[in-house]
This record gives structure tokens, sequence and C-alpha cells, in this order.
């Protein structure tokens, strides 16, 4: 019992840091980099840097056979989804808040529950559908499409959600046996060459400091997305699952230290309903013992890991 609360706890400490991390990343991109470069060249240099926090743990762990394995085409689908999802999140920052942002995001376990239903034949009671709808109603009380508040931007985020879900479906589906060093290190390999691809007739020279910032942000970008595959392997999803609502609160500090940005009521009120609703479904989920993630076997959570 003593190991099991260690481990626990550890696994509390990976999850946090690792979507603290996240958003710490988010916030170096918004602040230095997204008003000068391409969103696709910015994706290119982090694919490319977090190879290193990676690679790295591939040589401690000496398993390089973990990336042997018959799924790869399904990798790059899912690196293709991660990049076009990536391009969606890091392009909204150019004209969104951190704090309207996030709770847009967290419309994903929303989208799954419905996906499931349709795509996968799952049974959804009626709490978990009124759960969906108001939280989907918390969507727009935060972006108020119809005013001078909504942008395509904010409709973006919603196709991001839309594709984590999709992402989350197709490991359901194909991809039950892969490990969390598999998808990290595939999940990078697909940004990295599909971002190069597409950026290659439109790229911005990097100036020296700004090439220091985009190594620093590859580097905690990949040790980040690793600290949450650890966290999902140790933890019982019903544990791991509502950590990621730390970044609507880490999202809110930074947000207001770095930004000076501060949340006005719609935004406030439209987050608290999606995050009880998306709390809701976690829960009802695991009551019922639905784990809209990988096997028991390999026990990777990958739902919130957002192409990392």
């Amino acid at each position: 019992m003593k190991n099991y609360s260690k481990s626990n706890s550890f696994g509390l400490l990976l999850g946090f840091s690792g979507y603290t991390i996240l958003v710490l990343l988010d916030s170096i991109i918004k602040k230095n980099l997204v008003q000068q470069y391409p969103v696709f060249e910015i994706i290119f240099y982090i694919c490319l840097f977090s190879f290193i926090p990676i690679l790295i743990t591939l040589t401690i762990v000496g398993n390089w056979n973990r990336l042997l394995n018959n799924k790869v085409h399904i990798q790059i689908l899912r690196g293709l989804l991660a990049i076009i999802c990536g391009y969606l999140i890091v392009n909204s920052f150019k004209h969104h808040a951190l704090i309207e942002i996030y709770p847009i995001l967290f419309s994903t376990p929303l989208i799954l529950t419905i996906l499931s239903y349709f795509v996968l034949k799952e049974k959804v009671g009626a709490l978990r559908w009124m759960a969906v709808i108001l939280g989907f109603i918390g969507v727009l009380v935060v972006s108020r499409p119809g005013t001078i508040h909504f942008t395509l931007a904010l409709l973006g985020l919603f196709l991001a959600a839309l594709i984590l879900a999709i992402n989350v479906l197709i490991i359901r589906l194909l991809a039950n046996s892969q490990s969390s060093i598999a998808f990290a290190f595939y999940g990078s390999v697909a940004g990295f060459v599909l971002s190069g691809i597409i950026n290659y007739s439109n790229y911005v020279p990097i100036t020296l400091p700004d090439l220091f910032i985009l190594i620093f942000c590859g580097i905690i970008g990949g040790f980040g997305g690793l600290c949450i595959s650890g966290a999902s392997k140790i933890l019982e999803s019903s544990v791991f699952a509502p950590i990621q609502y730390v970044q609507l609160v880490v999202g809110f500090i930074l947000g207001y230290l770095i930004f000076n940005d501060l949340p006005d009521r719609f935004e406030v009120i439209g987050s608290l309903i999606i995050v009880c609703s998306g709390l809701f479904i976690i829960y009802r989920e695991n009551k019922l013992k639905i784990r809209p993630f990988l096997s028991d076997k390999s026990r990777i959570r990958d739902m919130f890991l957002r192409g990392h």
C-alpha cells in the first residue's frame, strides 16, 4: 500500500508537471514567436527539437524495439491530424487569450462521447447526453457566436477539439498495442516531415535568440508529453483524466502574469459549465467501466496529449 501511494504521488507529480509545461510552452509561443513566424515553421522546429528528450528517454530505457510495430501508417495519420490540430491551436494565439482557448479545447470529451455513440455504437445514457448538451452550451457562452468576440480562430479551436477526439477514436479502433514512446516518436517524425513540406516555400529566417527559444520550446514540449504519458501509465484513468483541467488554472495565472489577461464573466461561466460537464462524463465513463483510451495492457491515456 505504501509503494502504491508513492507511485500515485509520483504519477500526480508527472501529470501536473506535464500539463503545466504545455501551458508554459503555449505562453512562450504566444509571447515570442507566433507574431513573427509562420505557424507551420514554429511547429517544424518544435517537432525537430522535441526529439531531444524522446531520444534521451529511449537511450535510458534501452529498448529501441518499442519503435518496431506494424501500425506506422496509423502513426503517420495521427501525425497529420496532430499537425492540423497544432496549427489551429497555435494560430489562435494570435487573436485570443489562453483563458479563452483552453475551455473550447476541453470540449474534446463531449465530442468523443458523440463519436463513440455513432461510430463505436456505444450506449450513451440520458445523463451523459445531458452533460454533452450542457457542455456545448458552455462552449457557446465562451465563444459567443454572432458577436465581435467570435472569430474564425475560435471556430478553428472547435475543429481542433474535433480532431483530438478523432485521434482518440483511431487509437480505440486500431492502435491498442502501441507504446507511449512510439506514439511520441512517430508523432514527432510525422509532424517534423509534414510541417517541413508545408512550410518549404514560406520559410522565414530564424534569428539566433529565437532559435534558442525554439530549442527550449521543443525540449520542454517533448518532456511535457513524456511526463503526461508517464502519468497515464501510473494513474488510474479516473485520477488521470481530470488532471488536464489544471491547464485552466495555470493558463489563468500565466495569462494574467505575462499578458495581463483577465477572463470576463462569460468566459468564467462558460468554463465552469464545460469543466463540470467534462468531469461528469469522465466520472460516468469510469463508473460504467468505459475507457476512451487504450487497452489495459498498455495503459496509455492519449486523449489530451495534443499530438505530443
